[in-house]
This record gives C-alpha cells, sequence and structure tokens, in this order.
C-alpha cells in the first residue's frame, strides 16, 4: 500500500511539473516566437532546470507538440477532445438546431484558445519537425470534425440530401482559426459577435 502511494504521489508530481513546463512554454512561443524561444527561457518561466525539461520533453518540437495539445484540450488530461464531457450537450439535444450550436459553442471556445499557438506554428513552418506537428495537428482537427458530424448524422440532425462527406468539408472549412482571424482580429470583430455568426451559418449549412 505505502508503494502505491509513494508512486502516484510521484506521479502526481510529475504531472503537475509536466503542466508547468507547457503552460510557461506556450507563454513564451505566443510572446515571442517559436525559433527565438529557447528551452533555457522556458525552465527559467517554469521555475524547473533546463534539463528538467529535456527529461520530460525531450526535443523543443515535442513540447511545441504538448503545448498545441493541452491548448486545444484546455488541460493536460489525456482526453481526446470529441471524448470530452461537452459532448453531452450535443448527445441529449433534443433537436437539430440545439446540436449544432453546442457543437458551434465549443468550436468558438477551442478556435478562441488555440489560435495564438497556431500562428506560432504556422510562422515557425520552415522547421521540418514543426510543419510536421501543424500539419499532424490540422489532420486532427479534421477528424474530429468528421466525428461529430457523424454524431449529428447518427442523431438525424443533417438536413436531408446533405451526405456526411459534404458535411465534414463544410464544416472543416467554416471551423478555422483563418476565418476566425479575418473577422475577429482583421474585421474588428468581438469573439462573441463571431460566435453568434458561427453558430448561425452552421446551423444554415447543416440544418
Amino acid at each position: 500500500m505505502g508503494g502505491t502511494t509513494q508512486t502516484d504521489g510521484r506521479r502526481e508530481r510529475s504531472r503537475r511539473t509536466a503542466a508547468k513546463i507547457v503552460t510557461a512554454a506556450r507563454r513564451r512561443f505566443v510572446e515571442n516566437g517559436y525559433v527565438e524561444t529557447t528551452v533555457e527561457s522556458i525552465a527559467e518561466a517554469a521555475c524547473v532546470s533546463p534539463q528538467t525539461v529535456y527529461y520530460v520533453f525531450g526535443t523543443k518540437p515535442r513540447l511545441l507538440d504538448a503545448a498545441l495539445d493541452a491548448t486545444i484540450a484546455g488541460d493536460d488530461q489525456p482526453v481526446a477532445l470529441i471524448k470530452r464531457g461537452w459532448v453531452d450537450a450535443v448527445e441529449t439535444a433534443t433537436d437539430a438546431e440545439g446540436a449544432v450550436r453546442a457543437i458551434a459553442a465549443l468550436a468558438v471556445a477551442v478556435l478562441a484558445r488555440v489560435e495564438p499557438m497556431l500562428e506560432v506554428a504556422r510562422r515557425a513552418a520552415s522547421v521540418p519537425e514543426v510543419a510536421a506537428i501543424y500539419d499532424e495537428t490540422r489532420r486532427r482537427r479534421r477528424l474530429d470534425q468528421r466525428q461529430l458530424v457523424e454524431l449529428l448524422a447518427g442523431h438525424g440532425h443533417l438536413r436531408d440530401g446533405l451526405a456526411v462527406d459534404d458535411a465534414a468539408d463544410v464544416v472543416y472549412a467554416l471551423m478555422s482559426e483563418e476565418l476566425m482571424v479575418s473577422l475577429v482580429t482583421e474585421c474588428g470583430w468581438s469573439v462573441e459577435r463571431f460566435g453568434d455568426w458561427f453558430a448561425d451559418t452552421l446551423v444554415a449549412q447543416l440544418v
């Protein structure tokens, strides 16, 4: 019993250390860019040694990947976005519009959170490892979005005649950081206004 308690304690300390490093890395990457950010500066911000950063994450690209994952998820728990509790709002929606609006609310929250980190990766895409991370992040996002569309289709929430493939393409095009940057950053919309427009547009396209 004592050994199990000690092991659990070490795991929790390791988890907290990793989370602290990821938080510091995310802040430094957004402030200074990927290339300009050093492991030493991340370690200083996290109040750990550079050796600890390397021990936990191995390389700076792997740390960027971890920071992106944590930003998308909103925490450091290893649970896929599609398997999180918010899906209950889609599952229990009594009508198609309510289900689509639940998805839209999640999408806007995630986009607002992750857009700065995606911009970090995009700007550093000349680094091969970063380009691979950026591409994989977008690939996983498209897969998650298709699963959401399949969930809607399974509950009969897609409008008649709309194929899952076509709906998934529409969702991928609309649920993008580029669109949010265009309307919020460049056109000056508030995130709330963007969220309302996005939900209305998604309902119009899918329902």
